[in-house]
């Protein structure tokens, strides 16, 4: 009988021993335990990383003011950086913290039509180069030439251009007025730095078109690589479009 219990006891032991070593080589879930983050995701921010895996880390993210170049995602964030698990919608392209102004442009672009030729725009301002150059007024722009009773290719895009479905970027985007594809011309190549680290296509160098009036026969369209402005060619030709978010 005590033969018997000592072999129980010995079996008792090497199973526990066994189950504890087993155990003991299970690998922690990091992401489990909150480590949910990687380094670029906390750039600037205090972090903490897993003991288990230093590549994954917890943080509070901090508020990151927005600046041209950057990358701007469905959250509403800004970063330099190409984040996982985040999608990019644009990138920042112009910020004037007096007025509270900025905007993004769209990671896409198309070819269109202005309008049709010899007709006038009711609703807008036929503009010189000095006005052109002064208006960032794009969104009602955008929404005259919406509503008006003729087609107008560059804005009707625009004004439908949906890269997701939630969050920022599902709507809001425009035509960008004159002054304001001028503007984003000081930051083309912060720009298209960005653009190229996402694959998407870059801002050329040729003319885009703009929402501000020209005359019955034309609009502006500027050049976003060094802000030339030009009122030359016919609302029926076709030319650049990349639409801006303001956020």
């Amino acid at each position: 009988m005590r033969k018997l219990n000592k072999l129980l006891a010995g079996v008792s032991v090497a199973v526990l021993t066994s189950f504890n070593t087993q155990a003991a080589c299970v690998p922690a879930d990091c992401s489990a335990m909150g480590y949910t983050k990687s380094a670029s995701d906390c750039e600037g921010s205090d972090m903490i990383k897993c003991p288990f895996d230093t590549n994954q880390v917890w943080c509070v993210e901090k508020p990151v003011d927005p600046k041209p170049g950057m990358i701007l995602y469905s959250d509403g964030t800004v970063s330099w950086n190409v984040v996982s698990g985040k999608t990019a919608v644009g990138i920042v392209a112009y910020v004037y913290v007096a007025s509270s102004t900025r905007f993004a442009v769209a990671l896409a672009e198309t070819r269109v039509k202005w309008g049709p030729y010899g007709y006038d725009v009711s609703c807008l301002t036929n503009m010189d180069s000095s006005q052109a150059q002064s208006d960032f007024n794009g969104v009602a722009n955008t929404q005259c030439l919406i509503n008006d009773s003729q087609s107008h290719p560059a804005a009707e895009y625009c004004n439908t251009y949906k890269p997701v479905s939630s969050g920022t970027g599902r709507s809001g985007w425009y035509l960008p007025a004159a002054g304001e594809l001028k503007a984003l011309s000081k930051s083309y190549a912060a720009i298209n730095a960005r653009l190229q680290k996402l694959g998407s296509p870059p801002l050329s160098s040729n003319y885009y078109w703009s929402s501000s009036e020209y005359d019955e026969g034309s609009a502006w369209h500027v050049n976003p690589s060094d802000g030339n402005m030009d009122s030359y060619y016919a609302k029926l030709n076709s030319y650049p479009v990349r639409c801006v978010l303001a956020f």
